[in-house]
């Protein structure tokens, strides 16, 4: 299982919510913590999430899953593209570039557990 603190809970908190919620679920479930450590949290998170096939991305090319269900490329991928476009310099959850980089990456889409992804 995984080695974030209070997984569950942040989980079951943000399931079916923007990305954006996931974050906040793992700042307010791990008070006092150094901001660099909520970021390498929110990809350890989202990383198991995707390898558990519990949530899933829409593509870069198709952002809102238009023309495409999901983006159907390895977890790892996903997260190198996540982490490129993290925002330089954000060093606080309130930065305005932090919540302009949830809105523009792609679309996340939480599995309904019966096989289907849908977007918040």
């Amino acid at each position: 299982m995984s080695n974030v603190p209070n997984f569950k809970e942040i989980v079951s908190e943000s399931k079916g919510l923007w990305v954006s919620a996931l974050f906040g679920a793992i700042v307010g479930w791990n008070p006092r913590r150094e901001f660099v450590e909520y970021k390498n949290m929110f990809f350890d998170v989202v990383k198991e999430l995707l390898d558990n096939q519990i949530i899933r991305f829409c593509s870069p090319q198709d952002p809102l899953g238009k023309d495409e269900p999901y983006w159907n490329v390895d977890s790892d991928t996903i997260i190198s593209y996540l982490k490129e476009k993290w925002p330089q310099g954000v060093t606080d959850e309130n930065d305005e570039e932090l919540n302009n980089y949830f809105y523009f990456i792609p679309a996340i889409l939480w599995s309904d557990s019966s096989g289907h992804y849908i977007g918040s």
